[in-house]
């Protein structure tokens, strides 16, 4: 975990300069990075223009699930800080929901050979390890909340 965090570490300071440099929100710049993952994936694949469909519909399903994450993550917040509201009990069915639906996606990608598919779904699980290990460099702030 180590090496891990040696690597990521200086990839979230970079994400938070480009953040403030360019006025913009970090799940744009996540975004941003999948997509170019996926694209080059979509090359290399070789399948054509269907494998663009994929790349289209797993980058419209990330930013979902980007969006998803940072409400539980302010729900998180919000409880630690004491200030739970009703939607906050969401976030475990969210998150129970999410994994779920990734196994069964995953099954179904590679039955089928949906190679932008596949890295999308890896790329959606490891995602929230991703934003775990960027909320503990970065704690969420009363100014924060949503």
């Amino acid at each position: 975990m180590n090496l891990i965090t040696m690597i990521i570490k200086p990839v979230f300071v970079l994400f938070r300069k480009a953040e403030s440099s360019l006025g913009t929100h970090t799940h744009y710049l996540e975004t941003f990075f999948v997509f170019l993952v996926l694209s080059l994936t979509a090359i290399i694949s070789g399948k054509g223009w269907v494998e663009w469909v994929g790349v289209f519909g797993v980058i419209f399903t990330f930013e979902y699930q980007v969006l998803s994450t940072y409400l539980r993550e302010h729900s998180e917040a919000r409880k630690k800080m004491g200030k739970n509201v009703k939607s906050d009990l969401l976030h475990k069915e969210i998150q129970f929901l999410f994994y779920s639906k990734e196994v069964i996606w995953i099954s179904y990608f590679i039955l089928l050979g949906a190679y932008s598919a596949i890295v999308g779904t890896i790329v959606f699980i490891c995602y929230g390890i991703w934003r775990k290990m960027y909320r503990n460099e970065y704690p969420l702030t009363d100014e924060d909340l949503i």
